[in-house]
């Protein structure tokens, strides 16, 4: 019914890839081709996966970082400001601090908890605003191939000062 004829067709096909092969004998060729896209896919794929489990810790580090500071925000508006313990209030307000990143895994130095206004320089007034700001430094496992090896990260709470609270002295 169809006549075609197959000879013809050989020849043709054959043809073209005799000619591709004297010029570049591996044109045709597709031998490793699935490997190298393979390769290429599964580098792409490594990256976005380690970049978001980096952006993960990251974003853990903010979070720690902002429940020491509202912890220590919290515990500067509850307790009471007298001249006798202005300096072992502020060692709490830090105390805090450190004691609620180290429950998280992240290491919080003393000498980055803000505190304003400071304690040991003056009382603040009962409805003052107050705020503590924690500051943390992430040290990237994958941005260091970008040039980013450590992230500042930082987190504040304001909050009011109520001044001499009775509840949390058992009063």
């Amino acid at each position: 019914m169809y006549a075609i004829d197959s000879s013809t067709t050989d020849l043709r096909s054959n043809r073209r890839t005799r000619a591709g092969c004297r010029w570049l004998p591996h044109w045709g060729a597709e031998r490793g081709s699935n490997l190298l896209e393979m390769t290429f896919v599964v580098t792409i794929m490594l990256t976005l996966i380690v970049g978001a489990v980096d952006l993960g810790y990251a974003y853990q580090h903010y979070s720690v970082a902002l429940n020491a500071s509202r912890e220590s925000a919290r515990l500067y508006s509850r307790l009471p400001c007298t001249g006798a313990n202005r300096t072992a209030l502020r060692n709490a307000i830090v105390d805090a601090a450190v004691t609620e990143g180290n429950g998280g895994r992240v290491a919080i130095l003393g000498q980055n908890v803000e505190i304003t206004p400071n304690p040991t320089s003056g009382c603040p007034t009962p409805g003052a605003t107050l705020e503590v700001r924690v500051r943390v430094l992430y040290e990237s496992r994958f941005g260091e191939l970008f040039g980013i090896s450590d992230v500042p990260i930082s987190a504040s709470t304001t909050m009011m000062y109520y001044g001499t609270d009775t509840s949390q002295s058992g009063s």
